[in-house]
C-alpha cells in the first residue's frame, strides 16, 4: 500500500514539472532566433528561383551563372541600400520586392547568401 502510494506521488510530482513548452520538441524556440545558415541558403535558393529564375520570370534558368549572379549581387546590395546599381539587374531585384511584401530586406539577404555562396563570390 505505501509502495502504490510512493509511485503515485512521484509520478504526479514528476508530471507536474513538465510544462507544454518543455514537452514539445521542434526547431522553434521562444523569442526571435537568428536564421541559421542552412536555412537562409534553402530560403534564399527558394526565393532565387520562384522570383527571380523561373518561367515568366526576369530570368531563365539557363541565365544564372557567375557573371550574372555577381551582377544580381551588386544590384541586391545596391537596393538594399535604397539605390540603384546601374545594371540590367536593377529591375529583377524588384521581383522580390513586389507589393505587399513585408520582409523586403530579409528576402534580398537570403537571396544573396545563397548566390554568395552557390557561385562562390
Amino acid at each position: 500500500m505505501i509502495r502504490t502510494i510512493l509511485a503515485g506521488t512521484l509520478l504526479t510530482a514528476g508530471l507536474g514539472t513538465l510544462s507544454p513548452s518543455e514537452a514539445a520538441s521542434g526547431s522553434i524556440g521562444v523569442g526571435a532566433g537568428k536564421l541559421s545558415p542552412r536555412a537562409a541558403y534553402a530560403q534564399g535558393k527558394a526565393l532565387t528561383f520562384r522570383e527571380l529564375v523561373c518561367d515568366g520570370c526576369p530570368l531563365q534558368k539557363n541565365e544564372l551563372d557567375k557573371d550574372r549572379a555577381m551582377s544580381l549581387t551588386r544590384s541586391l546590395e545596391a537596393a538594399y541600400e535604397g539605390e540603384t546599381a546601374g545594371t540590367a539587374d536593377d529591375e529583377a531585384v524588384q521581383a522580390l520586392c513586389g507589393a505587399g511584401v513585408e520582409d523586403c530586406k530579409l528576402r534580398m539577404e537570403t537571396v544573396h547568401y545563397f548566390l554568395s555562396r552557390r557561385f562562390r563570390l
